[in-house]
């Protein structure tokens, strides 16, 4: 790497940024398993995914000022030891939003179509209403889904003051009021407790961040308590799902649908047997999401370098192919959602793999194909569907 210039550590499979920090940077691009205490040692700065755990064991004794991940959690950074050691840390929130209300969708009117179950009378939960409960909130919405959304600290925020997600005041946290899902319209009374939503809501989609409070939160007692014949969707984290509870509580569900596992990527066999859709943790993985996280990642690295040329970096979308509506009259609206939204996210094809080759999760991960996100008109579509007596 260059003497001359800070010098960067890149995950080399964060897709459309090589070429971009050179001119800035001496970049290396290394691999997530070779991120290491010896390799990053010199380095300035870490660009980074999920699978590098930047902890104590990994930063101790280097000179890392600041770590860019290009993912919308931190969970595998250790914000305490960062904290405590001056290292500022940046993530993408909200870049694969769209991705994984694509995932949740596609999937939950594919298994309306396996159960032979009108959704459309099912009320969704949503179990952390962020970046991407809330974009799933409106969407479903739309297709005339009734929505129950659950998100304590939220409706904490709204409580000490009702204007604080104005665009106003968003702006003044230094957000970027385009990729953020709009709130204004909701108020305190638009929140729900986990136990109202348990109570309420035979299909439950969780979207929460990984920390203490949410480890373990569909548990025994959450699987003892929900409504018999229920729908879980879990796009989220493994860990928030005590996989052996939710084995023991299986014949309490309808379906089960899952991205994420514990312990990726050795994930749980027996866990595995009980889904009914079953992915290597790509919910988010639309080329759309990952164009906004490098998008994401380049200008928070702009911001802390103040590299003024790079504030405004974008990455435009390809052009996409629209294709006609076709309707089928002797199928159910749900079975026609279920078609046309899978010929769009072929999820079943994942679940495919999975289940033949677990032993590949990581492989199956890394070599996933970026699909599109429904685009404006696409989710047009659906709506018109919906909306058929």
């Amino acid at each position: 790497m260059s003497n001359n210039k800070p010098e960067i550590i890149i995950d080399s499979d964060i897709p459309f940024i090589k070429g971009v920090l050179e001119p800035f940077f001496g970049t290396m691009y290394l691999k997530s398993a070779d991120i290491n205490s010896h390799t990053i040692k010199n380095a300035t700065a870490l660009v980074i995914r999920t699978r590098t755990r930047c902890n104590r064991e990994l930063l101790d004794g280097s000179s890392i000022k600041s770590i860019f991940t290009a993912t919308i959690g931190n969970d595998h950074i250790d914000m305490k030891y960062c904290t405590e050691n001056g290292i500022a840390v940046y993530n993408a929130a909200g870049c694969n939003a769209n991705g994984v209300v694509q995932y949740v969708i596609t999937s939950l009117f594919i298994t309306g179509r396996m159960l032979n179950r009108d959704v459309f009378k099912d009320k969704l939960g949503i179990i952390g209403a962020g970046n991407v409960g809330e974009r799933l909130a409106a969407t479903v919405s739309q297709l005339g889904i009734e929505v129950m959304r659950c998100d304590p600290p939220l409706k904490m925020r709204l409580q000490e003051d009702p204007h604080c997600f104005s665009e106003e005041k968003l702006i003044e946290q230094g957000i970027d009021t385009s990729f953020y899902p709009d709130r204004t319209r909701l108020g305190i009374s638009d929140y729900f407790s986990l136990n109202q939503v348990i109570n309420s809501c035979s299909v439950i989609s969780f979207h929460v961040p990984l920390n203490a409070e949410t480890i373990g939160i569909c548990s025994k007692r959450f699987m003892s308590s929900i409504k018999q014949g229920s729908i879980l969707i879990n796009s989220s984290r493994g860990e928030i799902f005590d996989e052996d509870e939710v084995i023991r509580g299986r014949s309490k569900l309808g379906a089960l649908i899952s991205d994420v596992w514990s312990a990726e990527p050795d994930i749980n066999l027996k866990y595995l047997e009980v889904t009914n859709i079953a992915t290597p943790h790509i919910a988010g993985y639309s080329l759309e999401g990952k164009i906004n996280a490098t998008v994401f990642t380049v200008r928070n690295i702009a911001k802390y370098f103040k590299i003024d040329s790079l504030i405004d970096f974008l990455i435009n979308y390809p052009p996409e192919v629209n294709s006609d509506l076709i309707i089928d009259s002797r199928q159910s609206k749900v079975e026609i959602i279920a078609r046309m939204t899978e010929d769009r996210f072929p999820i079943m094809q994942q679940d495919k793999k999975l289940r033949d080759n677990p032993q590949n999760f990581e492989n199956l991960r890394t070599e996933y194909n970026y699909r599109r996100e429904f685009s404006d008109s696409f989710l047009k579509k659906l709506e018109i569907i919906a909306n058929l007596n």
